[in-house]
Protein backbone atom coordinates (compact mmCIF):
# COMPACT_ATOMS: atom_id res chain seq x y z
CA UNK A 1 0.00 0.00 0.00
CA UNK A 2 2.69 2.75 0.95
CA UNK A 3 4.97 1.68 -1.79
CA UNK A 4 1.40 2.38 -4.27
CA UNK A 5 1.14 5.72 -2.66
CA UNK A 6 5.00 6.38 -2.80
CA UNK A 7 4.99 5.49 -6.35
CA UNK A 8 1.75 7.43 -7.56
CA UNK A 9 3.20 10.74 -5.27
CA UNK A 10 6.52 10.24 -7.27
CA UNK A 11 4.58 10.05 -10.72
CA UNK A 12 2.61 13.12 -9.95
CA UNK A 13 5.87 15.26 -9.28
CA UNK A 14 7.37 14.21 -11.96
CA UNK A 15 4.22 15.01 -14.34
CA UNK A 16 4.83 18.76 -12.77
CA UNK A 17 8.26 18.85 -13.58
CA UNK A 18 7.81 17.81 -17.19
CA UNK A 19 4.96 19.98 -17.72
CA UNK A 20 6.80 23.29 -16.37
CA UNK A 21 9.92 22.20 -18.61
CA UNK A 22 7.81 21.48 -21.69
CA UNK A 23 5.82 24.81 -21.12
CA UNK A 24 9.37 26.59 -21.18
CA UNK A 25 10.48 25.06 -24.31
CA UNK A 26 13.01 22.24 -23.05
CA UNK A 27 12.80 19.33 -25.26
CA UNK A 28 11.44 16.65 -23.39
CA UNK A 29 12.77 13.77 -26.14
CA UNK A 30 15.34 12.69 -27.06
CA UNK A 31 16.69 14.18 -29.96
CA UNK A 32 15.64 12.51 -33.65
CA UNK A 33 18.01 11.04 -36.46
CA UNK A 34 19.80 14.05 -37.82
CA UNK A 35 20.12 15.69 -34.87
CA UNK A 36 22.37 15.44 -31.42
CA UNK A 37 22.53 17.29 -27.90
CA UNK A 38 24.60 20.19 -27.98
CA UNK A 39 27.60 19.20 -25.77
CA UNK A 40 27.71 22.73 -24.17
CA UNK A 41 23.67 22.70 -23.60
CA UNK A 42 22.21 19.50 -23.21
CA UNK A 43 19.19 21.42 -23.34
CA UNK A 44 19.48 22.18 -27.00
CA UNK A 45 19.77 20.31 -30.23
CA UNK A 46 22.45 20.47 -33.29
CA UNK A 47 22.78 18.80 -36.61
CA UNK A 48 24.36 15.73 -36.91
CA UNK A 49 25.59 16.28 -40.20
CA UNK A 50 26.34 12.63 -41.35
CA UNK A 51 23.04 11.55 -39.97
CA UNK A 52 21.36 14.73 -41.63
CA UNK A 53 22.70 14.17 -45.05
CA UNK A 54 20.41 10.91 -45.25
CA UNK A 55 17.64 12.64 -43.93
CA UNK A 56 17.74 15.37 -46.78
CA UNK A 57 18.65 12.36 -48.76
CA UNK A 58 14.96 10.72 -47.77
CA UNK A 59 13.35 14.48 -48.33
CA UNK A 60 14.52 14.44 -51.73
CA UNK A 61 13.64 10.98 -53.16
CA UNK A 62 10.21 11.91 -51.72
CA UNK A 63 9.81 15.06 -53.54
CA UNK A 64 11.24 12.77 -56.86
CA UNK A 65 8.42 10.98 -56.34
CA UNK A 66 10.05 7.72 -55.00
CA UNK A 67 7.72 5.63 -52.60
CA UNK A 68 8.99 3.94 -48.90
CA UNK A 69 9.77 0.85 -50.27
CA UNK A 70 11.98 2.04 -53.20
CA UNK A 71 13.49 4.47 -50.62
CA UNK A 72 14.76 1.64 -47.83
CA UNK A 73 15.83 -0.55 -51.10
CA UNK A 74 18.18 2.72 -52.49
CA UNK A 75 19.75 3.20 -48.61
CA UNK A 76 20.41 -0.43 -47.86
CA UNK A 77 21.84 -0.79 -51.32
CA UNK A 78 24.17 1.82 -50.42
CA UNK A 79 24.93 0.68 -47.36
CA UNK A 80 23.42 3.28 -44.91
CA UNK A 81 23.01 2.43 -41.37
CA UNK A 82 19.55 2.39 -40.01
CA UNK A 83 18.93 4.74 -37.19
CA UNK A 84 19.16 2.35 -34.00
CA UNK A 85 22.45 0.61 -35.85
CA UNK A 86 23.55 4.53 -36.64
CA UNK A 87 23.29 5.32 -32.68
CA UNK A 88 25.02 2.20 -31.71
CA UNK A 89 27.81 2.69 -33.88
CA UNK A 90 28.14 6.04 -31.89
CA UNK A 91 27.94 4.83 -28.72
CA UNK A 92 25.05 6.74 -28.01
CA UNK A 93 22.26 4.48 -25.68
CA UNK A 94 19.01 5.03 -26.90
CA UNK A 95 15.78 3.45 -25.78
CA UNK A 96 13.61 1.12 -27.94
CA UNK A 97 13.69 -2.40 -29.83
CA UNK A 98 17.10 -3.32 -30.40
CA UNK A 99 15.77 -5.34 -33.50
CA UNK A 100 18.37 -8.06 -35.10
CA UNK A 101 17.58 -7.35 -38.61
CA UNK A 102 20.55 -6.35 -40.97
CA UNK A 103 22.02 -2.87 -39.47
CA UNK A 104 21.66 -1.20 -43.35
CA UNK A 105 17.93 -2.76 -43.19
CA UNK A 106 15.30 0.39 -42.94
CA UNK A 107 11.84 -0.17 -42.41
CA UNK A 108 9.09 1.64 -43.79
CA UNK A 109 7.71 3.04 -40.73
CA UNK A 110 11.12 4.45 -39.96
CA UNK A 111 10.69 6.55 -43.23
CA UNK A 112 7.61 7.51 -42.70
CA UNK A 113 8.29 8.78 -39.52
CA UNK A 114 11.42 10.43 -40.81
CA UNK A 115 9.20 12.32 -43.30
CA UNK A 116 6.97 13.29 -41.20
CA UNK A 117 8.11 14.61 -37.80
CA UNK A 118 8.11 18.50 -37.92
CA UNK A 119 11.71 18.93 -35.80
CA UNK A 120 13.55 18.40 -38.57
CA UNK A 121 12.21 22.39 -39.31
CA UNK A 122 14.03 23.62 -36.40
CA UNK A 123 10.76 23.50 -34.21
CA UNK A 124 10.53 21.76 -30.42
CA UNK A 125 7.30 20.42 -30.07
CA UNK A 126 6.37 18.50 -26.42
CA UNK A 127 3.77 16.89 -25.28
CA UNK A 128 2.95 14.72 -28.42
CA UNK A 129 2.37 11.91 -26.82
CA UNK A 130 0.86 11.16 -22.67
CA UNK A 131 -0.09 7.94 -20.31
CA UNK A 132 -2.92 7.76 -18.39
CA UNK A 133 -1.94 6.45 -15.34
CA UNK A 134 1.61 5.47 -13.90
CA UNK A 135 0.56 2.12 -14.15
CA UNK A 136 0.63 2.18 -17.70
CA UNK A 137 3.83 1.79 -20.08
CA UNK A 138 1.52 2.68 -23.68
CA UNK A 139 2.11 6.09 -24.43
CA UNK A 140 -0.72 7.58 -26.45
CA UNK A 141 -0.76 9.99 -29.18
CA UNK A 142 -1.66 13.41 -28.13
CA UNK A 143 -4.41 15.42 -30.34
CA UNK A 144 -2.52 18.33 -31.91
CA UNK A 145 -4.69 21.15 -30.33
CA UNK A 146 -2.87 19.72 -26.65
CA UNK A 147 0.94 19.97 -28.27
CA UNK A 148 2.97 22.53 -27.22
CA UNK A 149 5.24 23.98 -30.85
CA UNK A 150 8.11 26.69 -30.48
CA UNK A 151 9.04 27.45 -33.58
CA UNK A 152 12.77 27.87 -35.09
CA UNK A 153 14.12 26.97 -31.93
CA UNK A 154 17.04 24.61 -33.40
CA UNK A 155 19.13 24.96 -36.60
CA UNK A 156 16.89 23.23 -39.74
CA UNK A 157 17.90 20.34 -41.29
CA UNK A 158 15.16 20.68 -43.86
CA UNK A 159 13.63 24.22 -45.13
CA UNK A 160 9.74 24.53 -44.20
CA UNK A 161 8.50 24.45 -47.84
CA UNK A 162 10.31 21.36 -48.26
CA UNK A 163 8.68 19.74 -45.55
CA UNK A 164 5.38 21.34 -45.95
CA UNK A 165 5.48 19.97 -49.70
CA UNK A 166 6.62 16.70 -48.85
CA UNK A 167 3.47 16.61 -45.97
CA UNK A 168 1.37 17.87 -49.14
CA UNK A 169 2.53 14.58 -51.54
CA UNK A 170 1.80 12.31 -48.76
CA UNK A 171 -1.65 13.34 -48.05
CA UNK A 172 -2.72 13.01 -51.52
CA UNK A 173 -0.79 8.94 -51.95
CA UNK A 174 -2.86 6.32 -51.63
CA UNK A 175 -2.51 2.66 -53.01
CA UNK A 176 -3.11 1.55 -56.14
CA UNK A 177 -3.02 -1.09 -58.81
CA UNK A 178 0.01 -1.43 -60.60
CA UNK A 179 0.29 -0.87 -64.22
CA UNK A 180 0.99 -3.41 -66.23
CA UNK A 181 4.30 -2.13 -67.29
CA UNK A 182 4.88 -0.99 -63.68
CA UNK A 183 5.43 2.31 -64.36
CA UNK A 184 3.82 5.71 -62.38
CA UNK A 185 3.23 8.92 -64.25
CA UNK A 186 4.49 12.19 -62.60
CA UNK A 187 0.88 13.28 -62.43
CA UNK A 188 -0.69 11.09 -60.61
CA UNK A 189 -2.70 12.57 -57.76
CA UNK A 190 -2.58 16.03 -59.40
CA UNK A 191 -5.01 15.76 -62.25
CA UNK A 192 -8.44 17.36 -60.78
CA UNK A 193 -12.02 16.63 -62.16
CA UNK A 194 -13.56 20.06 -61.91
CA UNK A 195 -17.28 18.50 -62.18
CA UNK A 196 -17.21 16.36 -59.27
CA UNK A 197 -14.25 16.91 -57.71
CA UNK A 198 -12.63 13.89 -58.03
CA UNK A 199 -9.16 12.57 -59.71
CA UNK A 200 -8.28 11.63 -62.42
CA UNK A 201 -6.79 8.22 -62.67
CA UNK A 202 -3.86 6.76 -64.70
CA UNK A 203 -4.92 4.18 -67.01
CA UNK A 204 -3.66 2.28 -70.53
CA UNK A 205 -4.90 1.26 -73.44
CA UNK A 206 -5.77 -2.00 -73.65
CA UNK A 207 -5.22 -2.47 -77.04
CA UNK A 208 -2.15 -0.71 -77.06
CA UNK A 209 0.36 -0.07 -74.08
CA UNK A 210 1.94 2.85 -75.64
CA UNK A 211 -1.22 4.63 -75.23
CA UNK A 212 -1.39 6.40 -71.65
CA UNK A 213 -4.56 8.38 -70.33
CA UNK A 214 -6.41 9.68 -67.56
CA UNK A 215 -10.04 9.86 -66.35
CA UNK A 216 -12.35 10.43 -63.88
CA UNK A 217 -12.81 7.97 -61.31
CA UNK A 218 -16.42 9.01 -60.53
CA UNK A 219 -17.91 8.54 -64.31
CA UNK A 220 -17.55 4.55 -64.50
CA UNK A 221 -18.59 3.96 -61.08
CA UNK A 222 -21.94 2.65 -60.01
CA UNK A 223 -23.10 6.20 -58.96
CA UNK A 224 -22.30 7.88 -61.92
CA UNK A 225 -21.26 10.84 -59.90
CA UNK A 226 -19.57 12.93 -62.90
CA UNK A 227 -21.29 12.97 -66.04
CA UNK A 228 -18.03 12.89 -68.45
CA UNK A 229 -14.65 10.67 -68.70
CA UNK A 230 -12.75 13.47 -68.52
CA UNK A 231 -10.38 11.71 -70.80
CA UNK A 232 -7.19 13.07 -71.57
CA UNK A 233 -3.83 11.27 -73.16
CA UNK A 234 -0.56 11.61 -71.36
CA UNK A 235 1.45 12.83 -74.25
CA UNK A 236 -1.04 15.68 -74.87
CA UNK A 237 -1.22 16.28 -71.09
CA UNK A 238 2.75 16.73 -70.96
CA UNK A 239 3.18 18.77 -74.39
CA UNK A 240 0.38 21.14 -72.55
CA UNK A 241 2.00 21.38 -69.10
CA UNK A 242 5.53 21.94 -70.77
CA UNK A 243 4.81 24.81 -72.88
CA UNK A 244 2.54 26.29 -70.13
CA UNK A 245 5.89 25.98 -67.86
CA UNK A 246 7.67 27.55 -70.41
CA UNK A 247 5.35 30.62 -71.04
CA UNK A 248 5.66 31.21 -67.22
CA UNK A 249 9.33 31.29 -66.93
CA UNK A 250 9.92 33.61 -70.09
CA UNK A 251 7.27 35.91 -68.49
CA UNK A 252 9.48 35.60 -65.35
CA UNK A 253 12.54 36.00 -66.82
CA UNK A 254 12.38 38.50 -69.12
CA UNK A 255 8.86 40.52 -67.33
CA UNK A 256 10.41 39.97 -63.59
CA UNK A 257 9.18 43.43 -61.85
CA UNK A 258 5.65 42.42 -63.77
CA UNK A 259 5.67 38.89 -62.51
CA UNK A 260 6.36 40.22 -58.97
CA UNK A 261 3.17 41.96 -58.54
CA UNK A 262 0.86 39.52 -60.41
CA UNK A 263 2.43 36.24 -58.07
CA UNK A 264 1.71 38.57 -54.76
CA UNK A 265 -1.55 39.77 -55.50
CA UNK A 266 -2.40 36.26 -56.86
CA UNK A 267 -1.05 34.27 -53.68
CA UNK A 268 -2.92 36.87 -51.04
CA UNK A 269 -6.16 35.62 -53.35
CA UNK A 270 -5.75 31.93 -53.49
CA UNK A 271 -4.81 32.00 -49.82
CA UNK A 272 -7.77 34.32 -48.76
CA UNK A 273 -10.30 32.40 -50.91
CA UNK A 274 -8.88 28.76 -49.67
CA UNK A 275 -9.18 30.29 -45.91
CA UNK A 276 -12.44 31.46 -46.76
CA UNK A 277 -13.99 28.10 -48.08
CA UNK A 278 -12.85 26.48 -45.09
CA UNK A 279 -14.07 29.17 -42.42
CA UNK A 280 -17.73 28.38 -44.59
CA UNK A 281 -17.44 25.05 -44.28
CA UNK A 282 -16.42 25.35 -40.78
CA UNK A 283 -19.44 27.52 -39.74
CA UNK A 284 -21.97 25.33 -41.36
CA UNK A 285 -20.52 22.28 -39.01
CA UNK A 286 -20.81 24.23 -36.41
CA UNK A 287 -24.31 25.19 -36.86
CA UNK A 288 -25.23 22.01 -37.67
CA UNK A 289 -23.60 20.41 -34.45
CA UNK A 290 -25.82 23.13 -32.39
CA UNK A 291 -28.99 21.72 -34.56
CA UNK A 292 -28.43 18.28 -33.27
CA UNK A 293 -27.63 18.87 -29.96
CA UNK A 294 -31.28 20.88 -30.05
CA UNK A 295 -32.98 18.14 -31.92
CA UNK A 296 -31.59 15.50 -29.54
CA UNK A 297 -33.23 17.29 -26.56
CA UNK A 298 -36.47 17.53 -28.17
CA UNK A 299 -36.20 13.80 -29.06
CA UNK A 300 -35.44 12.77 -25.76
CA UNK A 301 -38.52 15.21 -24.66
CA UNK A 302 -40.85 13.24 -26.61
CA UNK A 303 -39.60 10.26 -25.04
CA UNK A 304 -40.12 10.81 -21.81
CA UNK A 305 -43.48 12.02 -23.12
CA UNK A 306 -44.45 9.53 -24.31
CA UNK A 307 -44.61 11.04 -28.22
CA UNK A 308 -42.11 8.48 -29.56
CA UNK A 309 -41.69 4.64 -28.05
CA UNK A 310 -38.35 3.49 -26.81
CA UNK A 311 -37.04 1.72 -30.01
CA UNK A 312 -37.77 4.69 -32.35
CA UNK A 313 -35.91 6.94 -30.15
CA UNK A 314 -33.15 4.50 -29.75
CA UNK A 315 -32.77 4.47 -33.29
CA UNK A 316 -33.07 8.13 -34.15
CA UNK A 317 -30.79 9.04 -31.23
CA UNK A 318 -28.02 6.71 -32.73
CA UNK A 319 -28.29 8.33 -36.00
CA UNK A 320 -27.84 12.06 -34.32
CA UNK A 321 -24.95 10.79 -32.64
CA UNK A 322 -23.32 8.81 -35.48
CA UNK A 323 -23.89 12.05 -37.36
CA UNK A 324 -22.43 14.65 -34.43
CA UNK A 325 -18.93 12.21 -34.09
CA UNK A 326 -18.32 12.54 -37.97
CA UNK A 327 -18.99 16.52 -38.23
CA UNK A 328 -16.75 16.49 -34.71
CA UNK A 329 -13.92 14.85 -36.20
CA UNK A 330 -14.07 17.01 -39.42
CA UNK A 331 -14.57 20.05 -37.52
CA UNK A 332 -11.35 19.21 -35.51
CA UNK A 333 -9.66 18.89 -39.32
CA UNK A 334 -10.98 22.06 -40.34
CA UNK A 335 -9.54 24.00 -37.18
CA UNK A 336 -6.35 22.97 -37.72
CA UNK A 337 -6.03 23.26 -41.64
CA UNK A 338 -7.43 26.60 -40.31
CA UNK A 339 -4.26 27.18 -37.84
CA UNK A 340 -1.89 25.43 -40.40
CA UNK A 341 -2.71 27.67 -43.37
CA UNK A 342 -1.67 30.37 -41.01
CA UNK A 343 1.70 29.38 -40.73
CA UNK A 344 2.22 27.97 -44.47
CA UNK A 345 3.61 30.77 -46.28
CA UNK A 346 5.40 30.06 -49.61
CA UNK A 347 7.36 33.34 -50.23
CA UNK A 348 7.25 35.36 -53.77
CA UNK A 349 11.19 35.58 -53.58
CA UNK A 350 11.08 31.41 -53.10
CA UNK A 351 8.88 30.96 -55.57
CA UNK A 352 10.44 33.22 -57.84
CA UNK A 353 13.60 31.06 -57.75
CA UNK A 354 11.73 27.62 -58.43
CA UNK A 355 10.53 29.55 -61.25
CA UNK A 356 14.15 30.09 -62.79
CA UNK A 357 15.27 26.93 -61.57
CA UNK A 358 13.24 25.68 -64.62
CA UNK A 359 13.86 27.95 -67.06
CA UNK A 360 14.32 26.48 -70.44
CA UNK A 361 13.93 23.07 -69.16
CA UNK A 362 13.37 20.61 -72.04
CA UNK A 363 11.75 17.76 -70.10
CA UNK A 364 9.14 17.15 -67.55
CA UNK A 365 10.99 15.71 -64.26
CA UNK A 366 8.64 14.47 -61.13
CA UNK A 367 10.32 17.07 -59.57
CA UNK A 368 9.55 19.96 -61.95
CA UNK A 369 5.85 18.90 -61.57
CA UNK A 370 6.05 18.87 -57.66
CA UNK A 371 7.55 22.08 -56.88
CA UNK A 372 5.77 24.31 -59.39
CA UNK A 373 2.27 22.55 -59.65
CA UNK A 374 -0.77 21.98 -56.70
CA UNK A 375 -3.13 20.57 -59.11
CA UNK A 376 -4.57 20.57 -62.57
CA UNK A 377 -7.91 21.01 -63.39
CA UNK A 378 -9.14 18.71 -66.72
CA UNK A 379 -12.05 19.70 -68.55
CA UNK A 380 -14.33 17.38 -70.86
CA UNK A 381 -13.17 17.62 -74.44
CA UNK A 382 -16.31 19.15 -76.70
CA UNK A 383 -16.13 18.79 -80.66
CA UNK A 384 -16.17 22.75 -82.50
CA UNK A 385 -17.74 23.15 -85.50
CA UNK A 386 -14.77 22.53 -87.43
CA UNK A 387 -14.51 19.56 -86.36
CA UNK A 388 -11.58 20.00 -83.78
CA UNK A 389 -11.91 18.83 -80.94
CA UNK A 390 -10.94 21.10 -78.13
CA UNK A 391 -9.92 20.57 -74.58
CA UNK A 392 -9.25 23.06 -71.52
CA UNK A 393 -6.69 22.21 -69.16
CA UNK A 394 -6.12 24.81 -66.03
CA UNK A 395 -2.82 24.48 -64.06
CA UNK A 396 -3.18 25.84 -60.59
CA UNK A 397 0.66 26.49 -59.66
CA UNK A 398 2.10 26.06 -55.97
CA UNK A 399 1.87 29.90 -54.06
CA UNK A 400 -0.62 31.87 -56.66
CA UNK A 401 -2.67 29.19 -58.19
CA UNK A 402 -4.36 29.77 -61.19
CA UNK A 403 -2.28 31.97 -63.51
CA UNK A 404 -2.71 33.01 -66.90
CA UNK A 405 0.58 34.82 -68.35
CA UNK A 406 -0.28 38.13 -69.92
CA UNK A 407 -0.09 38.48 -73.64
CA UNK A 408 3.36 39.44 -74.97
CA UNK A 409 4.55 39.69 -78.48
CA UNK A 410 7.57 37.86 -77.35
CA UNK A 411 6.24 35.15 -75.11
CA UNK A 412 4.52 32.51 -77.85
CA UNK A 413 0.78 31.16 -77.03
CA UNK A 414 0.66 27.35 -76.18
CA UNK A 415 -0.05 25.50 -79.74
CA UNK A 416 -0.86 21.88 -79.03
CA UNK A 417 -2.63 19.86 -81.91
CA UNK A 418 -2.68 16.15 -81.69
CA UNK A 419 -4.34 13.17 -83.20
CA UNK A 420 -5.46 10.99 -81.13
CA UNK A 421 -6.94 8.11 -83.25
CA UNK A 422 -7.96 8.44 -86.62
CA UNK A 423 -10.00 11.34 -88.22
CA UNK A 424 -10.07 12.60 -84.55
CA UNK A 425 -7.86 15.87 -83.82
CA UNK A 426 -7.56 17.41 -79.99
CA UNK A 427 -6.74 21.20 -79.61
CA UNK A 428 -5.83 22.66 -76.34
CA UNK A 429 -7.61 26.00 -75.47
CA UNK A 430 -6.65 27.66 -72.12
CA UNK A 431 -9.73 29.04 -69.92
CA UNK A 432 -10.09 32.24 -68.84
CA UNK A 433 -8.97 32.60 -65.25
CA UNK A 434 -10.90 35.34 -63.33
Amino acid sequence: MFNEWYAKDISKKRRIVNKLKGNSGVPLSPPPYGYQKDPDNAKRWIVDEEAAVVVRRIYQMALDGYGLSETTTALARDGVLNPMSYWQSKGINRGGTKSSVLPTQWGHTTIKKILTMQEYCGDVINFKTYSKSYKMKKRIANDEENRVVFPNVNEAVIDRETWEKVQSLRRGTRRKKPTVSGERSIFSGLLKCPECGGNLNYHFNQGNHDIKFFSCCNHNTGYRKCTSTHYIRLDFLEQVVLQEIHRLTQFADEYEDDFVKEIIGHSAKTAACERSLRQRELDGLLARDKELDVLFECLYEDNVSGKIDDARFSKMAKRYEQEQGENAAKIKALKLELKKSGGQQLTTDLFLDIVRRYTGAQTLTQRMVTELIDHIDVYHAEKQEDGITTQQVVIHYNCIGAFEVPDRKDIPEVDVLMETRKGVAVSYTSAQIA
